[in-house]
């Protein structure tokens, strides 16, 4: 049987959306969401963190290892949830 770490992002879900501001959940909303994960995914959690992102608005854009921000424009930071969390592999 082998272990294989992961992790899992949860992004702030947007309540609401206008022209120039958008309104995302409560960081509280957003741990309720990881611990239902968490219950369905029958996983071992091994870490939960919070990290900071600028402009990145998903999962794909957070797994990144570079992200560049600079110039006049506004910057757009993300506090998202970061779950560690290992998975039992069984071999064939």
């Amino acid at each position: 049987m082998s272990m294989s770490i992961n992790y899992k992002d949860f992004f702030p879900t947007v309540v609401s959306s206008g022209f120039f501001s958008t309104e995302h959940e409560a960081l509280s909303a957003t741990v309720a969401r990881v611990n239902e994960w968490a219950a369905r995914a029958s996983v071992r959690v091994i870490n939960v963190e919070t990290v900071v992102l600028p402009n990145v608005e998903n999962a794909e854009e957070a797994s990144k290892v570079g992200i560049r921000t600079s110039g006049k424009m506004s910057s757009y930071w993300y506090q998202v949830v970061r779950v560690w969390y290992e998975e039992q592999q069984t071999s064939a």
